[in-house]
């Protein structure tokens, strides 16, 4: 994959960098061409202005001396000619060098109007041809209208444009080589943190490394670090499952022991019934190992269901998802209340933050479902009547506080934290198997907050203070 990633990298920049070169090599040879244009235009008018200057009337005849100031207008075939034309399209004069060249194709312009162009003369020939109009005022004040024209092989400026050409794109070729060397490297270079990452991924996946190490840019690092917590979350839950079955067997060695030795007890007292008990002696037995097994069998229960709440809480991995604490709050609290519907339990959440404020849980929604179920269905539970959960941010950054409070009996002092602990019950009477708050203590560990069993309450009853990783977001 960052093979193909890099290729396809290469591949799109080899051909931007082929339509970018080709779009500059055309734009340049184009103005190159305007230029060498601008330029023969300009070079025909200085040969017009000396036309212009050299020129005479005589008799009402206009008159150029033989021999002109530009050595080319007086050579043969050289490449520059110049005439002039009448009104009425006769050609007056032409140059030395224009033996033989036809002007009664150029039409007259008006005076003062000039007009510049590409005459093709013949299959292999072409000129830049220049004409100017002007009006000249002899003897008498009579007036000729004359039409100056010059023009120049157009084969010395095509030499010109094809050197420039051949050497603007065997310039832009080397350029394009050097930039395709360049950004190879540079893909090589900007890419390399990508081939460390994925050799590092490739050596987790071996089994040969815990987490990825080493220094990354800022755009990698955030994907690296949020990788580190997702493999650091999978190994500890793999260690949670593996301690999870671990904790699960030795559990039930206790409860299978004492169903062992029961069967064990029935069977000896069978054998001995056979040669001398009662039937009266065995049925009270069997009644014995009837309770035993199954009071054991709910033991077990009880180890299993516990066990398996271990194995799925889900631990504090943190990727930037957050979950609304009030909100999740008032769907329990109204589930509660159609269970403990004949209690008429007032419950209220209170939001201690500032205006517009929303406590926000940075770990995954079930288990602060799991957390918050527990301990308001143990509120509901033991309370008078009311019940009451605030939320407030608590002294350190990212950290917020779920106060738990009810107006029942309360945690006997004796007890205290005890209750944390797997099996403590605080009220014997009540239904429940005394494991919830070991789920939400063993939960609230793996995100590394902290719970507590507060002496005094608002309303009266018990009051479990719960930190867990929050941010304060807006409504």
């Amino acid at each position: 994959m960052f093979s193909s990633l890099r290729g396809r990298l290469f591949t799109s920049t080899l051909v931007i960098l082929m339509l970018f070169l080709g779009g500059a090599g055309l734009g340049l040879d184009q103005a190159y061409r305007s230029s060498l244009e601008n330029g023969a235009n300009e070079q025909l008018q200085l040969h017009l202005y000396s036309l212009l200057s050299a020129a005479n009337e005589i008799d009402g005849e206009l008159f150029l001396p033989e021999a002109l100031q530009e050595p080319r207008f007086n050579e043969l075939n050289s490449g520059l000619y110049g005439a002039v034309i009448s009104d009425d399209s006769a050609q007056l004069w032409s140059s030395e060098s224009s033996l033989g060249v036809v002007f009664s194709e150029v039409a007259p312009l008006p005076p003062g109007e000039t007009q510049f162009g590409i005459v093709k003369a013949s299959a292999e020939h072409s000129f830049y041809q220049l004409a100017f109009g002007v009006v000249w005022e002899g003897a008498g004040g009579v007036e000729h209208i004359y039409t100056f024209l010059v023009r120049e092989n157009v084969d010395r400026y095509q030499v010109q444009s094809a050197s420039f050409r051949n050497e603007l794109w065997r310039w832009l070729a080397g350029l394009g080589v050097f930039l395709l060397i360049a950004q190879w490297l540079v893909l090589r270079w900007g890419l390399s943190p990508l081939g460390v990452l994925a050799r590092q991924v490739a050596l987790i996946e071996e089994g040969q490394t815990q987490r990825l190490e080493g220094r990354f840019p800022l755009e990698i690092a955030r994907v690296v670090n949020n990788l580190n917590q997702l493999v650091a979350h999978e190994h500890r839950q793999r260690e949670r499952y593996k301690n999870t079955l671990g904790d699960l067997a030795h559990s039930l060695k206790t409860p299978l022991a004492v169903l062992r030795g029961s069967s064990g007890e029935i069977q000896n007292a069978s054998s001995q019934h056979d040669s001398q008990g009662s039937a009266q002696d065995l049925a009270q037995n069997y009644d014995s190992l009837a309770e035993v097994v199954d009071a054991q069998v709910t033991r077990m229960d009880q180890i299993v269901e516990y066990q398996l709440k271990r194995a799925v809480a889900s631990g504090a991995v943190q990727l930037g998802k957050s979950v609304a604490v009030s909100s999740a709050a008032e769907k329990l609290l109204s589930t509660l209340d159609k269970v403990y519907r004949d209690k008429q339990v007032r419950s209220s959440v209170s939001n201690s933050l500032p205006i517009g404020g929303e406590l926000m849980f940075a770990g995954d929604e079930g288990d602060l479902l799991e957390i918050m179920g527990n301990l308001l269905d143990n509120a509901y539970k033991h309370c008078c009547n009311e019940v009451k959960l605030s939320l407030f941010q608590g002294d350190a950054d990212h950290v917020g506080v779920l106060l738990f409070e009810d107006d029942g009996d309360g945690v006997p002092a004796a007890i205290g934290e005890q209750i944390l602990r797997r099996g403590v019950r605080a009220d014997t009477e009540t239904p429940g198997q005394g494991i919830g708050l070991a789920v939400v203590q063993d939960i609230v560990t793996g995100y590394q907050g902290e719970i507590s069993i507060n002496r005094s309450s608002s309303l009266g009853g018990a009051s479990i203070r719960v930190e867990l990783p929050c941010v304060v977001g807006s409504t």
